[in-house]
């Protein structure tokens, strides 16, 4: 209860004349329900009840009308006395039960003001027939044993390298996404260590800056103790909507499902319809009208093939598997001509970027996550190289990551971060439709993207 609690003004409640025992009187003398809501009966209030208008019984017996039967009256009388007694008993009882309520409603009201008691968050009430935030990371690590959630994965990324003194003051950060734009939101996360990336985008993820694109970032980067450091990220992508439904993405503002990776989605229809060979084009080859689809498809094609893997057996998570495996070995190319290890050290962390968005992103219920499956991850020092193993870095605690895992971006809205006890953390839908939408997602449309009523 709100209230706290005073004693009952019992004045007008007549027991002179009763004998011990009286069932009205015994019942009257029980007043421990009275005490703990007594103040709403009290002729002095406390503060917390301040402001709080009294409900007026709808009778309140006088001290006169309550007075025992008089000894001189008939048994009759008696009996229609006390029966009189108990029905205004009853009364009190149930104003009392009314008042009760209406306070318990108040104090609901007051708590939602200041942001406690208000509904669950997207993450702890999915909506009806939508898998859970755990369930849905088992159904993205059916495909990819090793995924992260992004937010996870960061800070095991940034706890490794500061062990080995990699910061976001003495390094520079390589970016190779693919150019959609549903991929910036690793590009921030990346940034929020390291600042702004140099980025060598491309369609699926390709490569095509070549060396001197990569000696460009290079030449950024800042100089501590004599020596350039870098870190290279570089991550293909997939979509496994919250259905579980492969290669589907929602956009906002568009209707029906987009697909992700378009490019990836593109070369695994065509090298099943045209087989390997065909698209075994020479190193060097493409097409003019589409430079980056041609050579991630014909590279494509050589990694398969190389790899003597049948056609017929390919799918969407194979064939981005076979693109993280591919621009992997491109950059370690792109790096043995770029990068001086007497002159620098470097680490490079590869993967997949999966996106697990909720189907419709104006339900307000399903949260959007974001995975990274760790690929290739290594330090280069000092010319000696190191593996690691991103997943045997510690985690940090729930709390911490919905700390650090919030996106710097003003005004963004508290409530946009679930309050969940898990290293699985929803991407603020809030960041994620400005991020991704524009001001399409920033404003007030008829479908009303970013304030979904939540009560």
């Amino acid at each position: 209860m709100l209230l706290q609690s005073s004693k009952l003004n019992t004045s007008s409640i007549g027991r002179s004349a009763h004998a011990p025992g009286c069932p009205c009187c015994s019942g009257m003398r029980k007043h421990s329900v009275f005490k703990a809501r007594g103040s709403a009966f009290s002729k002095n209030p406390t503060p917390a009840n301040a402001g709080i208008q009294h409900i007026k019984p709808a009778y309140a017996p006088s001290a006169a009308s309550v007075s025992s039967p008089s000894q001189n009256s008939t048994p009759s009388d008696k009996s229609a006395e006390v029966a009189e007694m108990h029905a205004r008993m009853a009364a009190q009882q149930m104003q009392l039960q009314q008042l009760t309520q209406a306070l318990e409603t108040m104090g609901k009201t007051a708590l939602s003001a200041v942001g406690m008691g208000g509904p669950a968050s997207a993450a702890e009430q999915p909506a009806p027939g939508v898998l859970s935030i755990e369930q849905r990371a088992a159904e993205v690590r059916k495909s990819f044993p090793k995924a992260l959630a992004v937010d996870d994965f960061m800070n095991r990324v940034e706890v490794a390298l500061a062990a080995k003194g990699f910061t976001g003051n003495n390094t520079i950060a390589m970016s190779n996404l693919c150019r959609d734009e549903s991929c910036m939101i690793l590009e921030d996360k990346i940034e929020s260590v390291f600042g702004s990336c140099f980025s060598t985008h491309g369609l699926g993820g390709v490569l095509t800056c070549g060396v001197i694109g990569i000696k460009a970032g290079l030449s950024h980067s800042p100089v501590l103790g004599g020596k350039e450091q870098y870190v290279f990220f570089s991550f293909p992508h997939i979509a496994i909507d919250s259905e579980g439904g492969m290669g589907k993405i929602s956009r906002p503002n568009r209707p029906d499902t987009s697909a992700a990776c378009g490019a990836l989605c593109a070369c695994l229809g065509q090298l099943q319809a045209e087989g390997l060979d065909p698209n075994c084009k020479t190193p060097g080859v493409h097409d003019a009208e589409d430079p980056e689809y041609s050579i991630l498809k014909q590279r494509l094609a050589r990694q398969l093939k190389s790899e003597n893997f049948k056609v017929e057996n390919l799918d969407l998570v194979s064939i981005t598997q076979a693109a993280e495996r591919t621009i992997t070995n491109d950059l370690k190319y792109l790096i043995s001509k770029a990068v001086d290890p007497s002159k620098a050290n470097y680490a490079v962390f590869t993967g997949v970027q999966i996106h697990n968005w909720a189907v419709d992103l104006t339900d307000g219920k399903t949260p959007s996550l974001e995975f990274v499956a760790p690929g290739d991850c290594y330090t280069v020092i000092d010319g000696k190289m190191e593996k690691m193993d991103v997943n045997a870095v510690p985690a940090l605690s729930p709390r911490q990551l919905r700390l650090l895992g919030q996106v710097a971006e003003d005004q963004h809205p508290e409530n946009d971060l679930p309050d969940q006890d898990s290293v699985v953390q929803e991407v603020p839908r809030g960041y994620l439709m400005r991020r991704i939408g524009g001001a399409a997602g920033a404003r007030k449309s008829p479908v009303n993207y970013v304030n979904i009523p939540t009560k």
